[in-house]
């Protein structure tokens, strides 16, 4: 089996290429901030990654668990379920659903610079254990010289 061929050197590879994607949409999104009538942009990477891991049969925690907002994962009953809408009147209870601009730009500056430090956060975090794994394989190669 070449090195190239890895699957973990491909889901690593494949999780730089999908932040990558993700950091470009913000961006975009926040290029737009002032276009009238644009909708963000966004995508469901960690779902992307998961599907594909399941795809190549790669055992993946949670998989057959459904998702939740964050990403995390519904592992007991009383955690609260995102299928549900919540409690209109209820504390907690957030009534805001997309623009509230006049001009339809549906654009949130704060939701997408949380985003944007995310993504930057899990980039590096990514990006740390390719050069680990990288860093592995010369050892392995050349012996430790």
């Amino acid at each position: 089996m070449s090195w190239l061929q890895d699957p973990i050197h491909r889901t690593l590879s494949g999780a730089l290429n999908g932040l990558a994607l993700r950091e470009s949409l913000v961006a975009g999104n926040l290029a737009n901030i002032d276009t009238p009538g644009y909708s963000p942009k966004s995508v469901d990477f960690e779902g992307v990654l998961r599907a594909e891991l399941a795809r190549d049969g790669t055992p993946v925690r949670g998989a057959s668990t459904p998702p939740i907002q964050g990403g995390m994962l519904r592992t007991d009953p009383r955690h609260l379920d995102s299928a549900r809408p919540p409690e209109r009147d209820g504390p907690g209870a957030s009534m805001f659903a997309g623009s509230i601009r006049n001009d339809g730009n549906g654009v949130d500056l704060e939701s997408e610079m949380a985003a944007l430090a995310e993504t930057q956060l899990r980039f590096a975090a990514v990006g740390r254990l390719m050069t680990g794994r990288l860093a592995m394989l010369r050892d392995a190669i050349t012996g430790g010289r």
